[in-house]
């Protein structure tokens, strides 16, 4: 399983962000006719590992923003809650998880839109 299936699988699934059988969870940008409230993860590096014996680690380690953007704070605090709950508690497909800081409240003037971003640390099965 990739890190990108397995965050989307993880967070697809919050109600909050689906619309029947579709979820709003994307990679990098959102999509050109946005429907909020919906979820962008991105990757944002992490930590590589090689072994001396010239072998790849069997886990991988990556750094994953994760944005909820929504019309109100509330809205965007409640999912960002939700997000890091699947990620810390459920996230079964990760080797493990961890919170790196806390969230970082963005707003979107443009659209009218506020968000609320927290990065973790992901290890998970190398493909």
């Amino acid at each position: 399983m990739t890190i990108e299936s397995a965050l989307v699988d993880l967070l697809g699934d919050i109600d909050a962000i689906k619309d029947g059988a579709i979820s709003r969870v994307y990679p990098d940008v959102t999509p050109d006719v946005p429907v909020f409230p919906l979820i962008v993860y991105q990757g944002a590096g992490g930590q590589a590992y090689d072994y001396l014996e010239r072998k790849l680690p069997d886990c991988e380690h990556y750094r994953i923003q994760v944005v909820s953007w929504a019309r109100t704070r509330a809205a965007a605090s409640a999912l960002a809650a939700q997000v890091r709950q699947r990620i810390i508690e459920q996230g079964t497909a990760f080797a493990s998880a961890k919170t790196l800081g806390q969230v970082v409240n963005l707003y979107e003037k443009d659209l009218k839109i506020r968000g609320s971003r927290q990065d973790f640390g992901i290890w998970i099965k190398a493909r």
